[in-house]
């Protein structure tokens, strides 16, 4: 019989998936957070997961790019299937590391707390991953970090470091830093939950406008209007199963979640 991962992968689809999860499971102990997910995000669009906390949704998200390795079910990302070790039971025990780093350099991430190097400059952030993980140049890495520090609207901070720079800009430089390794997945933890609302706007217009470049993005956010506005896809996840999706228009009329969506609507 023939998978779903296996039939999202046929070279004839569309719209290729830049990362496809089949029957996803993950577990902490006892508790199971994620039962049997499945999701694929399509090249060039851009899909949204909202949920109350504790549905999910950074779980399922750290498992696309295996920050968290799931305990049974399927993933390709960038049209290469994982290959899972696995024990007799079907449990995932074990992956290919080699594939893993190949494939690391295809999908990044934007995390909640910036994460940038508190000893680097601006720009030693954005170019690091590069040099080190793509093997790029100094030259062309500093070439790409200046390119994206111009995209995200922090040219002008190349030079200095984390700690003088607000939530807002070190946030943008987080996705400059993503955007370096040029991947064909952008995923973003709730970029925007760690930062003072008066620079929450700043963040979510650079997201907007990589949404209106034909980025292919996949995003865990509370904002409900802003994934409404540039989602092709949403996802309402609850209590680790996907309980709607669809268009924004879809999900936001669903009666499953009416009731989390409602103030947005």
């Amino acid at each position: 019989m023939t998978s779903s991962l296996e039939r999202s992968l046929r070279p004839q689809a569309a719209t290729p998936a830049a990362v496809v999860a089949d029957h996803l499971i993950k577990r902490y102990g006892d508790l199971e957070v994620l039962k049997g997910v499945s999701l694929s995000v399509p090249e060039g669009t851009v899909t949204s997961i909202i949920g109350a906390s504790g549905s999910g949704k950074s779980t399922l998200l750290r498992c696309m790019n295996l920050l968290e390795r799931p305990d049974r079910g399927d993933l390709a990302i960038a049209d290469e299937a994982i290959r899972f070790a696995r024990n007799p039971q079907g449990d995932i025990i074990g992956l290919d590391r080699r594939q893993l780093q190949r494939l690391r350099a295809k999908v990044t991430m934007v995390f909640q707390q910036f994460n940038l190097w508190p000893h680097l400059s601006v720009l030693g952030n954005v170019i690091e991953a590069p040099m080190r993980v793509k093997r790029l140049s100094r030259r062309r890495a500093i070439a790409l970090g200046e390119h994206y520090l111009e995209r995200v609207g922090m040219a002008d901070k190349r030079d200095a470091y984390p700690a003088f720079l607000s939530g807002g800009q070190q946030q943008r430089v987080a996705i400059a830093r993503a955007l370096a390794m040029e991947p064909r997945l952008l995923l973003f933890d709730e970029p925007t939950s760690a930062l003072d609302p008066e620079r929450v706007n700043e963040v979510l217009g650079v997201i907007r406008g990589l949404a209106d470049e034909g980025r292919t993005m996949l995003l865990v956010t509370h904002e409900m209007h802003f994934a409404r506005e540039v989602s092709d896809q949403l996802v309402y996840l609850d209590q680790g199963r996907i309980a709607a999706s669809g268009t924004p228009q879809d999900v936001f009329e669903d009666p499953r979640c009416r009731h989390f969506v409602a103030p947005a609507a």
